[in-house]
């Protein structure tokens, strides 16, 4: 994630809190933690940088949510639908893969949220999913044809994000399977793989009668 650090006391704090957030989840994090891993000795700082905990958290939920945005080419929108897919594939693959143990700690909020979703995720989905996925949706459609079902077209596409997100979930379970595999395979190798297994998928279904 693109996340400078510039040394301030806020940067500090937003890192800080990413830490904490992804080790105890919101509920059990609290205040103190946060100002401690940050090394500040004042607990109102969060109150006065972010305007309390819940905002904080919202804060980081939001960098998560907008971080595709911030990633994706800016002429995706002119490529082939396999160019898009393409680049699809791989600017989720580095969201994920490239950052390591940063990385994994905002997946660690994500996967949380998703368990047990906080009163802002309805938000974040209607502003930055739906546009998103009405794309994508249309995308798929172009590389398997206008006379696919939508259910086919969103199973599609659902297929595909369980391929780029499966490390993310289930390292924990693929690492004790394969302990040779010390790290998840590099973002680029990943995404190429993803790219061919799912462009032969795609093939496949636009071929079906």
């Amino acid at each position: 994630m693109p996340l400078e650090d510039d040394g301030s006391t806020r940067n500090k704090l937003l890192m800080a809190a990413i830490r904490i957030f992804a080790q105890n989840g919101y509920k059990e994090t609290t205040v103190r933690q946060i100002c401690k891993q940050a090394g500040s000795s004042n607990i109102n700082s969060i109150n006065y940088y972010f305007g309390g905990k819940e905002a904080l958290y919202r804060e980081i939920l939001e960098l998560v949510f907008r971080e595709y945005d911030l990633r994706k080419d800016p002429d995706f929108a002119s490529k082939t639908p396999e160019e898009r897919l393409r680049i699809f594939i791989e600017t989720h693959c580095e969201m994920l893969y490239r950052e390591g143990e940063f990385a994994s700690d905002l997946t660690a909020i994500f996967m949380a949220e998703m368990l047990k979703p906080s009163p802002f995720l309805t938000e974040l989905v209607d502003r930055y999913n739906r546009p998103r996925v009405k794309q994508h949706l249309a995308m798929i459609r172009a590389i398997i044809g206008d006379d696919k079902p939508e259910a086919t077209v969103r199973s599609c596409l659902v297929s595909i994000a369980g391929q780029i997100l499966y490390y993310s979930f289930a390292w924990p379970v693929y690492a004790r399977l394969f302990p040779s595999d010390k790290t998840v395979p590099d973002h680029q190798k990943l995404a190429d793989h993803i790219y061919r297994f799912s462009m032969g998928g795609l093939t496949a279904v636009k071929g079906k009668k």
